[in-house]
């Protein structure tokens, strides 16, 4: 049985927990056997809450063991140790130049090294790049059409990523686990389903998580967990191939281990009350490399073993309560580890329809209409 939950608006508009201001703790009731556990607001723009001793200890290590029972992959978006001929090289100066200006200023230049090798460079990366490759010299700082050489470049760019795992935007190694392998994984639905507020058959029918593992020097430079339904693409569920997009209201992540130094999870924009979006994505080279500016985050959580940390990917309708845009400030990441090393678990939550009526699942476990009944029988739909 799921146990009463955060107060929140229920019936056909999407629960979500309020989290009042920052530093409100509220205690919610996770299962019956223990007593409440103490969920703390540290954001509210996004909503990001803390949850200490979400799990045990003995929980975190046996996740752990699960883990390890398995095949740890590589996390890195392009394996560090692929072969360079391999990669594609045929890049032209019109592709660079996203704005048709006739230059490929430094912002063009880190958006083009996202898109092509998920690189993050910093303006020091980039100036660095440009003296060394002898370009940005008819105008100072800019790369001209007469400079441009395609190969060269892609050269350059490939060699610092063999070289420094720093610009890498993923350095880790991972693997999924069923989410009915073990009872631990069972339980652990309830205790979200408790603290959502969401059916326990959308927690269940979410994606499998994932353990990853972060080694000194590992981390995740920023990103968004979900995407914009601005794009017209239909959400992703477990049978999708390409052409969709990842559909993720919550984010719940469990530290599954202290780390000596370093492996914080940061928030670079979160609570900007000043946030200017154009002003922002202009400057994204100067937030997003992790490597070089956790320390500059507006929110910065410290590992913890046990702990969890919620927060929502998304805004919601005022008017109908259900999935909208993307929360902007939810970018995020994690920051280097200095010493030891960092293992947590993620955990997404789908929403995938445009309401309980048509709700569906990301591994169409349950159906919708199982779905739809069940919230209306628990919540009192109209």
């Amino acid at each position: 049985m799921v146990l009463d939950g955060p107060c929140v608006i229920r019936r056909t508009r999407l629960p979500r927990l309020d989290g009042i201001k920052v530093g409100h703790v509220q205690p919610i009731q996770l299962t019956s056997n223990t007593d409440p556990h103490l969920v703390k607001t540290i954001s509210l723009s996004p909503p990001i809450f803390e949850i200490p001793d979400f799990l045990s200890e003995e929980e975190c290590d046996k996740l752990i063991k699960l883990a390890n029972s398995h095949m740890m992959q590589t996390s890195d978006i392009i394996n560090p140790g692929a072969t360079l001929s391999k990669l594609d090289y045929d890049t032209t100066f019109s592709q660079w130049d996203r704005n048709g200006d006739k230059l490929i200023d430094k912002h063009e230049i880190f958006a083009q090294l996202l898109y092509l090798r998920d690189m993050h460079f910093t303006d020091k990366d980039i100036d660095k790049m440009l003296q060394t490759l002898k370009i940005g010299q008819i105008k100072k700082g800019f790369i001209h059409p007469k400079e441009f050489q395609g190969k060269k470049l892609m050269g350059y760019i490939d060699q610092v990523r063999l070289k420094d795992p720093k610009v890498i935007g993923r350095h880790s190694n991972e693997t999924w686990l069923d989410m009915w392998e073990d009872d631990i994984l069972r339980d652990l639905n309830f205790r979200k389903a408790a603290l959502t507020g969401l059916p326990l058959e959308v927690i269940e029918g979410s994606e499998t998580p994932v353990v990853i593992k972060y080694g000194k020097g590992g981390h995740y430079h920023c990103h968004y967990d979900s995407h914009s339904p601005v794009v017209i693409q239909p959400c992703c569920h477990r049978s999708s191939q390409d052409g969709c997009r990842v559909c993720r209201y919550i984010t719940i992540m469990y530290f599954l281990s202290d780390v000596e130094t370093g492996g914080q999870t940061a928030f670079p924009i979160a609570n900007n009350i000043t946030f200017n979006h154009k002003k922002w994505h202009q400057q994204l080279q100067n937030f997003s490399n992790l490597s070089a500016y956790c320390s500059k985050a507006n929110i910065i959580v410290t590992p913890k073993k046990g702990k969890a940390v919620m927060w929502y990917n998304h805004v919601v309708d005022k008017s109908t309560g259900w999935l909208a845009g993307l929360d902007q400030m939810s970018y995020h990441g994690g920051c280097d580890v200095i010493r030891g090393e960092k293992w947590i678990m993620n955990n997404w939550i789908n929403i995938i329809g445009q309401n309980f009526g048509n709700i569906r699942t990301w591994n169409d476990t349950y159906t919708k209409l199982h779905i739809y009944k069940d919230h209306l029988g628990k919540y009192g739909g109209t």
